[in-house]
């Protein structure tokens, strides 16, 4: 993690799951396949990521306090598995994502961020969270093909992100690093 300034204006968090590279390039690979591919608009590999929660307007206090709250996150490693790829209309245009198996484990992290982020005061919702992968913006002409087989990776940590849409281009900070505890590690602490 590299040291970033105190933010004097609130900043654009998220905490997210990132796949490995090689999984990164896997869909990426994907993606090269659709009909209708922009020649722009698309993440590159090391962004692509699921969303756990994200809020446009965080303040420095409250981001000290996320972190502080996300470092008492808990929860074992388990597989997430994209399953299907779709066109989604959204506010700021259309998008193709790659929509994950829900499982309960997916839900009890999404579920565990929510609530450390209201504890701290920031809106968290528990409801109508859908869980997806966006490959490409600016997607109106594209055609997602189904899979050739799911997309799977073990999660094994959660980012919290600082999304940085003033630099040029737009830019992700890796501002903390939450692992799913080492179960070896824990049992000889215990």
């Amino acid at each position: 993690m590299t040291d970033l300034p105190t933010p004097t204006e609130p900043r654009r968090l998220f905490t997210a799951l990132f796949p490995p590279e090689d999984v990164a390039k896997a869909i990426d690979a994907e993606r090269q396949r659709w009909p209708g591919l922009p020649r722009r608009i698309y993440p590159v590999p090391e962004r692509l990521h699921v969303t756990l929660q994200f809020f446009n307007r965080v303040d420095a206090p409250h981001e000290r306090d996320w972190l502080d709250a996300l470092s008492a996150l808990r929860f074992e490693p388990f597989e997430i598995s994209l399953t299907q790829a779709d066109i989604w209309h959204v506010p700021s245009g259309t998008i193709a994502v790659l929509l994950p198996e829900r499982t309960p484990e997916l839900d009890a992290l999404h579920d565990a961020t929510s609530l450390l982020a209201r504890q701290v005061g920031l809106p968290a919702a528990t409801q109508g969270w859908r869980p997806h992968l966006t490959t490409l913006r600016q997607a109106q002409d594209t055609v997602p093909e189904p899979l050739a087989q799911p997309i799977r990776w073990t999660v094994r940590q959660v980012d919290l992100i600082w999304s940085d849409l003033k630099s040029k281009p737009p830019r992700y900070h890796r501002l903390g690093q939450f692992p799913a505890p080492n179960p070896r590690k824990e049992a000889k602490n215990g």
